[in-house]
């Protein structure tokens, strides 16, 4: 069996505190950013009115697509790879969004 190390350079996590509540989710069907991998902090599956929550990390889907995914919690908008449309916010109605800060 061959093994192929993935790099990724984001280690930053969307999280505001520490108290969250995260569940299992299969990453199969979302698409990877060209590096290959689904930044933490995407919003799962999508964008929109069908969110349902938050990457925790990220998840390189060829080498194995099982990802863990925010559902309850704080998270800092800043720290996402794209802002949340208002439709996901209203979807994730277990997910505070915190306003951008200055720090």
């Amino acid at each position: 069996m061959k093994f192929k190390r993935t790099e990724v350079a984001r280690e930053t996590l969307s999280l505001a505190n520490d108290h969250y509540v995260a569940v299992p989710y299969d990453c199969s069907e979302i698409d990877a950013e060209e590096t290959g991998v689904i930044p933490a902090g995407t919003i799962i599956p999508a964008n929109d009115a069908t969110a349902v929550g938050v990457l925790l990390t990220d998840v390189v889907p060829e080498e194995n697509p099982n990802g863990t995914i925010i559902i309850h919690g704080f998270i800092d908008k800043a720290k996402l790879p794209t802002a949340p449309e208002e439709t996901a916010i209203t979807a994730l109605k277990g997910i505070t969004f915190l306003p951008l800060t200055d720090s």
